[in-house]
C-alpha cells in the first residue's frame, strides 16, 4: 500500500493573506512535509506521493527540488480530492501534511489494522487526552466517546469506515492555525 501526503490545501485557517503554505512551513527548523516524509519513508508503505494542487505552487517547487514524487489533484476540497485519488489508487493511506507528531509506528499500526479489517479506517485519538489548548478541527462520537480525527486514514472504495484509536495525545495536534503552530513548536522544544 502506498501513502499519499495531502499537501494541496489553501491554508486559509493560518490567516496568511499571500504565500503561506502549510507543507513548507518550518516547525522547529524543519518543514512539515519533511517531518512527514521522514516518518512515512521509514514505515512499511511501499512508496509515497505528495498530493498538490494549484493552491500550493511553493510546495510543488519544493517537492521537485528534493525529488518527492507528486500527483496533482483538482483542489476542490478534502473529500473531493480523496475521491479523485481513488480513481488512480484503489487503496492508500492518506496523511495530512499538518500532523507534526506522526510517527512511523502510527503508520504501521494503520497498515496492520487494514490487514485485519480490509475497510476504510479513520485514525483518531480520544478528545480527553488531547492537550487542552488544542482546538481540534474535526471530532466525532464512537461508542459514547468523543474522538478527534488525527489526519491519517486508510482510504478505500468501501462504504464502511471504522475508527482506529491511538492513545497518543500529540497525534491529536494538527497545525491548522498560527496558534497550533506555536503550540507544536513549544512541545517539540520540550521533547528535545
Amino acid at each position: 500500500m502506498i501513502a499519499i501526503i495531502l499537501a494541496g490545501g489553501k491554508s486559509s485557517r493560518m490567516g496568511w493573506h499571500k504565500g503561506g503554505e502549510k507543507a513548507v512551513t518550518k516547525i522547529d527548523g524543519k518543514r512539515l512535509i519533511d517531518l512527514l516524509v521522514e516518518s512515512v519513508s521509514k514505515s512499511r508503505v511501499s512508496d509515497f506521493i505528495v498530493a498538490i494542487t494549484d493552491n500550493t505552487p511553493e510546495t510543488e517547487a519544493y517537492c521537485k527540488r528534493v525529488r518527492y514524487k507528486t500527483v496533482a489533484t483538482p483542489g476542490a476540497g478534502y473529500h473531493e480530492d480523496l475521491q479523485y485519488l481513488l480513481l488512480c489508487y484503489p487503496e492508500f493511506i492518506s496523511v495530512a501534511c499538518d500532523i507534526p507528531f506522526l510517527r512511523t509506528e502510527h503508520i504501521n499500526a494503520m497498515l496492520d489494522a487494514f490487514s485485519s479489517h480490509r475497510t476504510s479506517i479513520t485514525g483518531a485519538v480520544p478528545r480527553k487526552i488531547v492537550p487542552k489548548k488544542v482546538i481540534p478541527s474535526y471530532t466525532f462520537e464512537h461508542e459514547g466517546k468523543e474522538l478527534v480525527s488525527c489526519g491519517i486514514n486508510v482510504v478505500t472504495s468501501s462504504k464502511d469506515t471504522i475508527p482506529f484509536v491511538f492513545n497518543d495525545p500529540l497525534l491529536g495536534i494538527n497545525v491548522n492555525t498560527r496558534d497550533d503552530l506555536r503550540i507544536a513548536n513549544i512541545i517539540l522544544q520540550k521533547l528535545k
